[in-house]
């Protein structure tokens, strides 16, 4: 929170109307990881598709930029505003033209979207049935890296294949052998070495969990310096009351 008050701050002093938007990080947003895995997800939301939870956070990022330059003033229909575009098509027109500007194959593209994957791909399924209630980000995001998806060091080489995708979310509720996960890996030794792993990032409990939401606080600038985390009350935010823990 410290660090996003200052990141505030600064880009409001340096003239650019600044805010953040504080948000959990202990399960993953959308419900893919890796980079075409994500690429893929992203234009699926652009298609007026995907996981509520990601279409939340889009929808709340642009209704806040909408508010700040001026188009709206009032968040509530900004959010609004920001949904009917969504939904109308002209964002994924955009996206088009954007690759068609960068002399992209878009025929090319739209094909990949349908057919490329993994050279494997495992299915995680849960041990028993319950309320799954973790869905640890941590273990995902460090899973990913070591099957390429990410960067132990800055000369690594990235494989944008590898990944996961069809992430239950918490609160749902599962039956044994239904699909926690897929996993998409480069060989069968990097499958089968991440399975174990992945199993540890859930939780599946015999009762429904409590869900906080999802975008905890809201920080805008701040009147005084940030001297100590009691600055904090001299500040301007809105946290969201259903949250009971420090976002990450």
């Amino acid at each position: 929170r410290e660090l996003a008050q200052a990141m505030v701050n600064l880009g409001n002093e340096c003239g650019t109307k600044t805010r953040a938007i504080l948000t959990r990080m202990d399960t993953p947003w959308g419900r893919a990881g890796g980079n075409w895995l994500e690429v893929k997800e992203s234009v699926d939301i652009l298609d007026g598709n995907g996981p509520d939870d990601l279409r939340e956070l889009i929808i709340e990022c642009a209704a806040h930029l909408l508010q700040q330059s001026g188009l709206e003033t009032d968040l509530s229909l900004a959010r609004s505003r920001a949904a009917t575009c969504l939904a109308s098509g002209a964002p994924r027109r955009k996206w088009d033209e954007m690759l068609e500007w960068q002399s992209a194959d878009l025929e090319a593209f739209n094909a990949k979207l349908q057919s490329h994957q993994a050279p494997v791909i495992y299915e995680i399924k849960a041990l028993r049935s319950g309320f799954l209630t973790r869905c640890d980000a941590r273990i995902i995001g460090e899973i990913i890296r070591d099957l390429g998806g990410g960067r132990l060091t800055k000369d690594s080489v990235l494989n944008y294949d590898v990944g996961i995708d069809e992430l239950a979310k918490p609160g749902g509720q599962v039956e044994k052998n239904d699909i926690l996960c897929r996993l998409h890996a480069a060989n069968q030794s990097d499958a089968e070495a991440a399975t174990a792993r992945l199993q540890a990032a859930f939780t599946i409990e015999g009762h429904a969990p409590g869900l906080p939401s999802n975008i905890v606080e809201v920080v805008e600038q701040c009147q005084k310096p940030l001297e100590s985390s009691k600055t904090q009350e001299n500040c301007h935010s809105e946290r969201s009351d259903e949250s009971n823990g420090e976002p990450f």
